[in-house]
């Protein structure tokens, strides 16, 4: 299937192109090869993309770039505030929907928005740390994009293709 265009046409500014976004990692990071791309045709009302690494650490970083990505242009945030994640779940599906949600709650309740993440799953007890890094939403210097209310459940899943994990998010906005 080919890549499609990083921002949603007709919803945000700035340039597309047909290759996926990467995450912004320090170079020789063991996440190097995730990627996500939005998919464009699954809902109407609802934005989806999908998500891929080598890790799990690299897989949730992706889903979390990705939010980013819809939510705001993460060129126009800073990592100065850094807000610390501790969760765990009865299976990773759930851990990385509680994750993701727990990304759009700190964003409506304290109006965080985040460009760079640490992130470690543990699988054997389904949990993770993660250490996030953004700022306070500046209506004026940060080009917002669109307000994702929910993570669904609609197509959610984890699953492992050979080397890779994979999954599909489709968000509510």
């Amino acid at each position: 299937m080919p890549s499609v265009p990083s921002r949603r046409p007709g919803r945000s500014s700035g340039s597309s192109g047909d290759a996926p976004r990467q995450g912004e990692l320090p170079s020789g990071d063991e996440h190097d090869a995730m990627t996500f791309r939005f998919l464009p045709d699954v809902a109407l009302a609802d934005i989806a993309f999908e998500a891929e690494s080598e890790t799990l650490d690299g897989l949730f970083t992706s889903c979390a770039l990705a939010i980013t990505d819809i939510m705001v242009d993460p060129d126009t945030l800073r990592p100065s505030v850094t807000r610390e994640f501790k969760l765990s779940s009865p299976d990773l599906d759930r851990l990385l929907y509680d994750f993701l949600t727990d990304l759009i709650v700190t964003k409506d309740v304290d109006s965080l928005l985040f460009k760079n993440f640490d992130i470690r799953v543990e699988s054997a007890t389904n949990s993770l740390t993660a250490s996030a890094k953004g700022e306070a939403i500046d209506r004026v210097r940060h080009s917002l994009r669109n307000d994702v209310k929910a993570v669904t459940m609609h197509l959610f899943g984890i699953k492992r293709d050979g080397r890779k994990w994979k999954t599909t998010v489709v968000l509510d906005i």
